[in-house]
C-alpha cells in the first residue's frame, strides 16, 4: 500500500536512479558564489571554483519542500590536479550537455 501525504495524495518515491548517468554542466561560480569585496590573494594551487565543469548525474532526489536535487560527481581542479566531488545540487543549476 502506498503512503499518503498531508494533502491526501500519494507520496512520491524520494530517489530516482539515472541509468545510464547523464553528462551535465555545473557552473561552480553559481553553486559557490564568492564573498563580495573579498580580500583573497591568488594561489596557483588553490581550488578553481569559478569554472563550468562536466559532471555525471546519477540520482534525482526530491527535497522536503518539493524541489528536485541531482546527485552529481564532478572534478574540482587545484593547480594541475583534479579531484572528484560528489554531492546534491539543485536541479535548476544543472544543464544537460549538448
Amino acid at each position: 500500500m502506498q503512503a499518503i501525504g498531508y494533502g491526501g495524495q500519494p507520496v512520491r518515491e524520494v530517489f530516482r536512479r539515472v541509468d545510464p548517468p547523464i553528462v551535465v554542466l555545473v557552473d561552480l561560480s553559481t553553486l559557490f558564489p564568492r564573498q563580495p569585496h573579498g580580500r583573497g590573494r591568488y594561489h596557483p594551487h588553490g581550488l578553481q571554483m569559478t569554472a563550468i565543469v562536466e559532471g555525471q548525474l546519477t540520482w534525482w532526489g526530491i527535497g522536503e519542500q518539493g524541489g528536485w536535487w541531482g546527485l552529481v560527481t564532478y572534478p574540482v581542479a587545484h593547480g594541475p590536479k583534479h579531484d572528484p566531488v560528489t554531492h546534491w545540487i539543485p536541479a535548476w543549476m544543472l544543464r544537460k550537455k549538448g
